[in-house]
């Protein structure tokens, strides 16, 4: 330690807390936090301290290392949360941390040459360049999640005010991402969160009801034991109960809940795979216990104060409808309808310099606007695009720089790549949205002709601007930049 903490004092840093692991079996391993200089954090995105952990084991363990990230996330001081450093005898460490860390998690091994002053700044370059944050493939939460903050807090406030809310979007807009940070920044609020993913189930004509209702009661008990919370009303049921016994088992639980001040919150997740218009008329079409189902949430709801549901998805018709397979619609006129658009470009430039930040990569005005110019700020091509230029910056220097040109540089390679991910994004919503298709047809062969048909097709046009694929300007009509990009 002492030796580190030499180099580190050569390049301006200081150690700012030292003391031992507080995880269970580990209490012999050390911590200590660093500051880094101005010069450093500039040039490799840190805010706040960095953790080295300690360990005198000569064979390191993926349960020491496990120790180690929990120990990150404990603790109370304010600390990188992506970022680690390890030390340990081990004479494979690097071979295991390169192994055993993520991206979002990325450990680095202490390992420096006392005869090289910057073998720290090298070491900090191997690894924080190599990272490419802005790829991502599946939804992202916690210390990778940025922007939406204020769709975030409004739908805070509805758990809370028990408001249902349906959040919609095209593909790949970052609705999971949502869900997924609603629900990590809901835990500490004693709030117990279930997040289905409809997709899994079986879709209209075969009915999903019974699988869906059995799946609930069994992620429900899941979640109130992780909270160490009374299951045994849920618990009692058959595996696949019936809806009613399922409501009412819910409602037990709710009252006792209440008193201890804790809260349900149900998340499902692509429910467009409840209403598919293209395989049933999902107004008349003989699936009446979807609506039951969907009409018992809405029961518990009522009667409850402690509980409430989030539908999110491509098609709002199942908040929108007046009629849901041969029953009035439950969420008719009373679940509210939101929707994750495009980002802004403010929100773009700020999520755009803080992931690039933290891969020590500083990015231009200029590089910004040509980054929203070409994805048309929508969440997963905006993401894609950042990749791609950030995978052909030097590596070789101590300051990474994306410029204007560099992003122009990548476009048509870029534009390539993805288009069969956009032609996947407008057929998904070809398929639930038959007018809206039409419309988007009508648009790309003829812009004056979508406008003449637009007053007669209003809530087509009013959804395909919802969704971020149509811009009005001065009564005129245009596709959006995912549509050019086609």
């Amino acid at each position: 330690m002492q030796d580190h903490i030499d180099a580190l004092q050569s390049l301006g840093s200081q150690v700012v807390y030292a003391g031992f692991c507080k995880q269970d079996r580990f209490q012999g391993c050390a911590v200590v936090h660093v500051r880094f200089s101005g010069a450093i954090e500039a040039g490799f995105g840190f805010t706040r301290e960095v953790m080295i952990f300690y360990s005198p084991h000569e064979d390191l363990q993926g349960r020491t290392f496990q120790a180690a990230a929990r120990e990150l996330t404990t603790t109370e001081r304010s600390v990188t949360p992506d970022i680690f450093f390890l030390w340990s005898p081990d004479q494979r460490l690097r071979v295991k941390l390169n192994d055993w860390s993520r991206p979002a998690k990325l450990a680095i091994p202490l390992l420096i040459d006392d005869e090289d002053e910057l073998s720290l700044i090298t070491l900090l370059r191997d690894y924080i360049y190599a990272r490419d944050l802005f790829y991502m493939t599946t939804p992202v939460h916690g210390a990778s999640f940025f922007g939406r903050r204020t769709l975030l807090q409004s739908l805070r406030d509805d758990v809370f005010n028990q408001q249902v809310t349906g959040v919609f979007g095209l593909r790949k807009s970052g609705k999971t991402s949502i869900l997924k940070q609603l629900q990590e920044e809901l835990h500490e609020d004693q709030v117990v969160t279930v997040l289905m993913d409809l997709e899994a189930f079986p879709s209209p004509p075969e009915d999903p009801t019974d699988d869906i209702v059995s799946e609930l009661r069994r992620r429900l008990i899941e979640e109130l034991k992780v909270h160490r919370l009374r299951t045994q009303e849920l618990s009692q049921l058959p595996e696949r109960p019936g809806i009613l016994e399922l409501k009412n088992a819910l409602q037990v639980i709710l009252k006792r809940l209440h008193k201890e001040g804790h809260r349900i919150l149900v998340l499902l997740d692509e429910i467009e795979y409840l209403t598919p218009a293209d395989r049933i008329d999902i107004a008349e079409g003989d699936m009446p216990r979807v609506a039951q189902f969907l009409s018992a949430l809405r029961s518990v709801v009522q009667e409850s104060d402690n509980f409430t549901f989030v539908l999110s998805g491509l098609t709002s018709a199942i908040v929108e409808g007046g009629r849901l397979y041969g029953r009035p619609n439950p969420l008719f006129s009373w679940a509210k309808a939101v929707y994750v658009k495009p980002l802004e470009r403010e929100e773009a430039d700020v999520l755009a310099s803080t992931v690039g930040g933290k891969m020590g990569v500083q990015i231009e005005p200029g590089a910004l606007e040509a980054l929203h110019e070409a994805s048309g700020g929508h969440a997963y091509l905006y993401r894609n695009l950042s990749s791609a230029v950030v995978q052909h910056l030097p590596t070789d220097v101590f300051q990474r720089t994306m410029t204007r040109a560099s992003v122009l540089s990548e476009l048509t390679d870029w534009k390539s790549r993805v288009q069969g991910n956009i032609e996947e994004i407008v057929q998904h919503v070809k398929r639930y949205y038959a007018n809206e298709a039409v419309m988007l047809d009508v648009l790309m062969e003829s812009a004056e002709d979508f406008k003449e048909l637009a007053p007669t097709e209003h809530v087509a046009v009013r959804r395909l601007m919802d969704l971020g694929l149509v811009q009005e300007h001065d009564g005129n009509f245009e596709a959006s930049v995912i549509l050019e990009l086609v």
